[in-house]
């Protein structure tokens, strides 16, 4: 009998909410369509613990967030607010790439509103090249962006946002109402109305974007 293999997904994030705020809705989208996900971070987000924080802090919110949703998040130990293109950032996100072997990765916008997110964004599509299909997720709130797609979250909204509750030290309550609202936002732009929630994506490039339309055909609202 043949084994037909479901297609993997990688997401990177600069910080150890990053994935959740950005594009936790279509992992888990896959998730439920049996890909197999992976869920990189970039840095520990030292650099927003306020000065009485545990060190690991924002990691132990991290790996509680990934088992809300079952899974396994890992860090790269790289330097929060201070993310550029080093010889050292290149490696780990080579190797992090390497080890999963992605058809389809996910990281931030390149004009993101972060310097983090920005870096991590470059670094991720010099490791992409040719091998993996990239999509960015969307900027902040939206702001300056054109996106090419949006994907219905409606059945995982909950879930996103019960795994964002979980980096407290981060505030999340103060940003979960102004989250629901660019989802809705995005979702009123789908003329759907059964589209209540949805993530909006854009194409890292024109090479791979009809591997990405094959791949997300089931999901990608048109």
């Amino acid at each position: 009998m043949e084994v037909t293999l479901m297609p993997s997904v990688l997401a990177f994030g600069a910080h150890p909410d990053d994935v959740e705020i950005y594009c936790l809705g279509l992992l888990l989208k896959l998730k439920s369509l049996g890909w197999r996900v992976g869920w990189v971070v970039a840095t520990a987000g030292q650099a927003g613990l306020s000065p009485d924080a545990k060190p690991d802090e924002r990691l132990v919110e991290l790996q509680l967030a990934g088992e809300s949703v079952g899974v396994t998040p890992i860090c790269l130990s790289l330097m929060d607010g201070e993310l550029t293109d080093t010889p050292v950032s290149q490696v780990a996100v080579r190797t992090a790439l390497a080890s999963f072997k992605p058809d389809l990765v996910i990281t931030h916008h390149p004009d993101d509103y972060h310097s983090d997110h920005r870096a991590l964004s470059q670094l991720v599509r010099q490791a992409c090249g040719l091998k993996s299909a990239l999509i960015y997720a969307d900027t902040m709130l939206g702001l300056g962006c054109c996106p090419d797609f949006s994907v219905d979250i409606s059945d995982h909204a909950a879930a996103k946002h019960q795994a964002l509750s979980l980096h407290t030290s981060q505030r999340p309550d103060l940003f979960s109402d102004n989250l629901a609202v660019w989802e809705k936002f995005r979702a009123i732009q789908t003329l759907q109305k059964n589209v209540s929630r949805a993530e909006a994506y854009c194409f890292a490039d024109s090479y791979h974007r009809g591997k990405v339309q094959r791949l997300l055909d089931a999901v990608i609202i048109r």
